[in-house]
């Protein structure tokens, strides 16, 4: 490990997150994982490394110094933070921090040991403080002797008195790919974790899940025989993630019952295993997350905290063709599997959205390959949740920086993820296969009501009858040429023969309808049926974003709209996606009208030449309609609409679609 006191420092990182009571959830031996006090998530995001002496928030991003990490959280400069860190820590006040009274009782954790707080820092400095701002100080001598001055002792906490232990050297990338090759070779997949694979939730098939190689986590019992088995066919372990040295000598793997689940190999793109992800069976939940949290769900297989152990680091996976000239960056390995599957598209995972910085080498090397378009494809929460619009953005201006072109994809924000949305496409394509017939749930009335069909329709439903009826009759009616009488005209005297009762039934028509056809023919039916539907005018409005611009209440109901401060939609933030027209029965109200709206457009967009949809109709989306009764507007709330003020001269105008920018194109 290196020097805890850099450059003459009298202190450390460690002593820095004593002092400011960051909430500790896994240690490690160089270093630790606290809750972020800049975006107040706690997972343990934020690792603070104790040789470098810095400090980087996986999920928000944020990173720096020592001096840094005091500085923004206090709103001070370095200089001053400098100074009331030695005085407190000369003090022996390791209790104060932040300048929050309530901050300096302290609670003890059971994840690692050491005392801390339960509460997180409530003030983010707004004055920007240099992240790496000590390294740029002038020394102050009569601190920086402090440490070496006789007399003067500064405190040492727990975490100091921990001991060392010795990490090994991360393995090449050869010997990793050969120990986990093997390795997964040793290994198979329980039916249950086949299962799970090939749910509706995946969608894998058997051949892609023994390509992709997935396996199930052994007992612990077998991490020792299969460390042995793996030395006996010449591997090297040390320095490969998820093996050490065990206390009694031997090398052995950290499995355990705990952290059971499916092995995801991270493959780079010349092919080689890097890592290897575990989805776990059961996620990890910490005693304060709320109920609703689902908890995490990856983690990577690693033995950074064993002896000649070493740490997994956040390797990226690669599917797909390392030449395309189309490459897709999303969040999550499995997902990447997934939808490349589904797609035949090439992609690139990364394990958290704002975790972009293992990405740029690959990008570089990808330029190189001859790649001109990276697609972002990250969830569909990028539209509200700032730290992954942040990710989404780095991507772009990181594909730029190499020559390429960067475009954000967005789908159907009924579905999270590239994959959900895929699997969910490929269910409604199996669906209509299944279904060929379903507009046949809807007779001849029906549809001619809602603007599907034409009076021609008719013609066919008639024919389909004559058919029926004279299948087993040799002298049916034909003309000249051997086509139906029915097929060239639709007249009265050709319901001749025909069971009034069924034509009624089947064509949908009541018994007045079908007596007016067949007195006066199809013209005066036609006439009969236009008057019975009418035209109503929609507009459909969808919210605009910018690149890297989030909306808090984006994708989501009326009461997320409320949260985020409106009272109404803010028609300044929507932009016209669509303006049509709807053909529905003249006694339809608004919630008829609003119905077929969703029914139409809730998993598809219009057609270009009816109007332009970024995404299909979702919640936070305004529906305009207009019709002799005036203009009414609701707000899509889940399958809801709600009334809502809206003022459409306010939003921007209309778009074309842009060839490569549309979810359909993927």
């Amino acid at each position: 490990m290196g020097d805890p006191y850099p450059q003459g420092f009298p202190f450390g990182i460690r002593d820095v997150a004593e002092l400011l009571r960051l909430r500790v959830r896994r240690r490690q031996p160089d270093s630790m994982y606290t809750d972020c006090p800049f975006c107040g998530d706690r997972r343990g995001k934020m690792n603070i490394n104790f040789t470098k002496n810095v400090w980087r928030c996986n999920y928000c991003g944020e990173g720096g110094g020592m001096l840094a990490l005091y500085a923004r959280l206090n709103n001070t400069t370095s200089s001053d933070a400098y100074r009331e860190i030695y005085d407190a820590l000369l003090a022996g006040d390791t209790t104060w921090g932040d300048g929050e009274p309530e901050r300096k009782e302290a609670a003890h954790a059971g994840n690692g040991g050491g005392t801390l707080t339960d509460t997180l820092p409530k003030r983010v400095g707004t004055s920007p403080a240099d992240a790496g701002g000590w390294e740029k100080m002038k020394p102050m001598p009569p601190y920086a002797e402090a440490r070496k001055e006789p007399g003067i002792q500064l405190p040492y906490t727990a975490l100091q008195n921990e001991v060392e232990i010795p990490q090994a050297e991360r393995a090449s990338d050869q010997q990793v790919h050969q120990a986990y090759s093997l390795l997964l070779g040793m290994l198979s997949l329980t039916p249950a974790h086949r299962a799970h694979l090939k749910s509706e939730k995946r969608g894998l098939t058997d051949s892609q899940i023994d390509a992709f190689g997935f396996r199930s986590t052994p007992p612990a019992f077998l991490c020792r025989s299969l460390a042995e088995r793996l030395l006996r066919q010449g591997c090297t372990l040390e320095g490969v993630p998820g093996f050490y040295l065990h206390e009694k000598g031997y090398w052995t793997a950290r499995f355990s019952s705990r952290a059971s689940g499916i092995l995801i190999p991270a493959i780079g793109m010349d092919g080689l295993i890097k890592g290897m992800q575990i989805l776990l069976d059961t996620p990890f939940r910490d005693k304060d997350d709320p109920p609703g949290k689902a908890g995490t769900k990856y983690i990577w297989l690693s033995s950074a905290s064993k002896d000649r152990g070493v740490t997994s680091g956040s390797p990226v996976h690669f599917a797909g063709d390392p030449f395309s000239r189309t490459v897709y960056v999303t969040e999550g390995l499995l997902k990447a599997d997934i939808a490349h599957c589904l797609t035949g598209r090439t992609f690139v995972a990364v394990a958290g959205a704002n975790n972009v910085k293992p990405l740029e080498p690959l990008l570089a090397l990808l330029a190189q390959n001859g790649t001109e378009l990276v697609v972002e494809a990250y969830d569909m929460d990028k539209c509200s949740n700032a730290m992954t619009a942040k990710g989404s953005s780095q991507i772009c201006r990181m594909a730029v920086r190499y020559g390429m072109e960067c475009r954000r994809l967005t789908w159907n924000p009924n579905y999270k993820g590239i994959d959900d949305w895929q699997l969910a496409l490929r269910r409604e394509k199996r669906k209509a296969q299944e279904n060929r017939q379903d507009n046949e749930v809807m007779n001849f009335k029906e549809k001619y009501l809602l603007g599907q069909c034409g009076m021609d329709a008719m013609k066919q439903e008639m024919e389909d009858l004559r058919r029926e009826k004279h299948a087993h009759d040799p002298d049916r009616e034909s003309g000249q040429d051997g086509e139906s009488i029915v097929a060239k005209s639709l007249d009265k005297t050709q319901v001749s023969g025909l069971d009034g009762s069924r034509v009624i039934g089947k064509l949908g028509l009541t018994a007045e309808e079908y007596a007016v056809f067949c007195r006066d023919g199809e013209r005066a039916l036609e006439k009969m049926l236009d008057a019975q539907k009418r035209d109503c005018r929609f507009r459909i409005y969808q919210l605009a974003f910018d690149v890297g611009e989030t909306v808090p209440f984006a994708f989501k109901g009326i009461l997320d709209l409320y949260k985020a401060g409106y009272e109404q939609p803010p028609a300044a933030k929507y932009r016209l996606a669509a303006d049509s027209m709807l053909t529905c029965p003249a006694e339809w109200k608004d919630v008829e009208i609003l119905k077929r709206l969703s029914a139409c457009f809730g998993s598809r967009v219009p057609e270009k030449e009816k109007g332009y949809m970024e995404h299909p109709l979702a919640p936070s989306d305004v529906v305009e309609l207009k019709d002799g009764e005036g203009r009414r507007y609701f707000y899509v709330d889940g399958a809801d609409f709600e009334p809502v003020r809206f003022s459409p001269f306010l939003a921007k105008t209309m778009e074309k679609p842009v060839q490569g920018q549309r979810a359909a194109d993927v």
